[in-house]
């Protein structure tokens, strides 16, 4: 990636950026408390115009109620806010708005049917005596985007938008909300999270650009991406900030340690527990010229008992959609996919499920999870129908026996069986998904971005459990943006481009991992 770290208009309160100067965004002493849970305490932080800041610590740490705050979701209990020197206080997103300071979420905030422009507009569209002015709405809309640099067409469906487009259409709306501002605050939460890595170069290149009209607070797991983009970095670590620190004088294993209080192993992806090719049991999956129209396929591969077969490559490859297929989400218009034996030529999704093929989506919240449900409810959903011989007969005892012993086996945080998912961290709801297929001793998991959007710490538990499932003699399909963490896990890598694999696998077996520069050269 092209992009530099930039280091403007810092240095003179690098001893101390909170105190002394004139700050265009500015945070002292915020604490706040939900009943016993002291979730920030005496958390202080100071944005210069045209920086980005980094803000960095693990599931829990107390990012998420910090951005709460400062959007005015949230009050704090303690501590006060400053827009270019004036103290305010944000009763609601509209009132922080209205001051520049606004929020892109981590998990889009879009409505899919509606068009670009319509999204750009809602909630403050133009109208005239109850009319509402779209053809207007559309001309500004593409003009603002336009001179943002961001080349979507307002006029099209969010629905047909790619995943980058969709990101850079959150953005466009953060500055659209933002406007009235001179020195608009970006707050990006996880703005990477699931884009590929030329939709991360078009993020980073938009925000450099953008810099002289804004100033970003860059909140991501991803440490070599905020050591890239940032000026500064802040570190927060159970509701407290515990560092601060120059992006120049930082790095990956500095920020992990305050982050998690300990070093991070260096076997981060637990590479010799990866079993070898002797120790892998029978081929479970065989996938025979699998197609759908023309979009996916035709693809050939097989994966044994044990075994972690990775799937790469760039935006539009096909690889999300391979995974979909392999769940039954796809139709299957040629050739077939054969579990344990069972050859199926069109499965459906619960021909799938049957079959023993569970699939964690990319986005757990939106295609994974019943948020407002229970983690008993999530985690019992694919055992329904074989309670009672697939009739869709509940057993409630049966129901919460598994899901205790999930809770226990996945060390899931929550307060009982009973809490609802969307109060569980990143981590822990990725754990709630692959708690599903687990009540069930599925035998072959189709993994899309198992990782994304969660801290190192929870990244590290999902890689334990990934190589304790293989230990059992589970096969998973390990489909992945992040290279290394493919690399890491797999024992053979398939790279995809136009729908089809490209070539033979890699042999990713312990002491043969190929190096990412290999993966990207059949990628592009």
């Amino acid at each position: 990636m092209a992009t530099q770290t930039h280091t403007n208009a810092t240095d003179m309160d690098q001893a101390d950026p909170i105190g002394g100067g004139h700050h265009s965004f500015r945070v002292e002493g915020i604490s706040k408390s939900f009943r016993h849970v002291q979730a920030l305490e005496d958390v202080s932080l100071a944005v210069d115009h045209g920086e980005v800041i980094g803000l960095v610590g693990e599931n829990g740490a107390g990012k998420s109620t910090l951005l709460k705050i400062l959007t005015g979701v949230l009050q704090a209990d303690e501590g006060q806010l400053f827009v270019d020197g004036e103290a305010v206080t944000f009763k609601n997103p509209r009132e922080a708005a209205n001051y520049g300071v606004s929020l892109v979420h981590q998990e889009q905030d879009i409505i899919t049917t509606m068009r670009g422009y319509e999204n750009l507009y809602l909630g403050r569209e133009i109208e005239r005596f109850g009319v509402l002015e779209k053809e207007q709405m559309r001309k500004e809309a593409q003009a603002f985007v336009d001179d943002l640099g961001i080349n979507i067409d307002m006029q099209e469906h969010v629905r047909d938008y790619t995943f980058n487009e969709r990101q850079m259409l959150e953005i466009a709306k953060s500055f659209h909300v933002s406007k009235k501002s001179e020195n608009p605050v970006i707050l990006l939460d996880e703005p990477t999270a699931g884009l590929e890595e030329s939709g991360r170069q078009i993020l980073f290149d938009l925000v450099n650009d953008l810099r002289d009209r804004a100033t970003f607070v860059f909140v991501s797991h991803e440490l070599d991406e905020v050591l890239q983009i940032s000026d500064r970095i802040y570190v927060l670590k159970d509701g407290e900030r515990v560092d601060d620190t120059t992006a120049a004088e930082a790095t990956t294993d500095s920020l992990q340690q305050a982050m998690v209080g300990r070093e991070t192993a260096d076997e981060y992806y637990r590479v010799p527990d990866q079993q070898r090719d002797t120790e892998l049991g029978e081929t479970t999956l065989t996938v025979d010229k699998a197609a759908h129209e023309d979009v996916v396929g035709p693809v050939s591969f097989s994966v044994r008992e044990g075994e972690i077969f990775g799937i790469v490559g760039v935006e539009g490859s096909g690889k999300q959609r391979l995974g979909r297929l392999l769940a039954g989400d796809l139709d299957i218009t040629q050739g077939s996919i054969s579990v344990d034996g069972t050859t199926l030529h069109r499965p459906t999704v619960s021909d799938m499920v049957d079959a023993g093929v569970g699939y964690i989506p990319k986005d757990r919240k939106s295609e994974g999870l019943l948020l407002y449900q229970s983690v008993l409810v999530n985690t019992s959903l694919a055992m329904v129908r074989d309670m009672h011989g697939n009739v869709p007969l509940l057993d409630l005892d049966a129901e919460e026996e598994a899901t205790l012993d999930a809770i226990e086996e996945l060390s899931i945080k929550t307060p009982g069986p009973k809490a609802l998912v969307h109060g569980l961290s990143g981590g822990n709801q990725q754990k709630v998904v692959i708690a599903r297929w687990l009540a069930q001793e599925t035998p072959v998991l189709v993994m899309d971005n198992v990782t994304r959007g969660i801290d190192v710490g929870a990244k590290e538990e999902v890689y334990r459990l990934c190589r304790e499932l293989t230990d059992q003699g589970v096969s998973i399909v390990f489909i992945g943006d992040e290279l290394p963490e493919v690399i890491g896990m797999s024992n053979r890598i398939a790279v995809m481009a136009n729908g089809e694999f490209v070539g033979e696998a890699f042999d990713a077996s312990l002491g043969n991992k190929p190096t990412e520069q290999e993966l990207i050269q059949e990628m592009i």
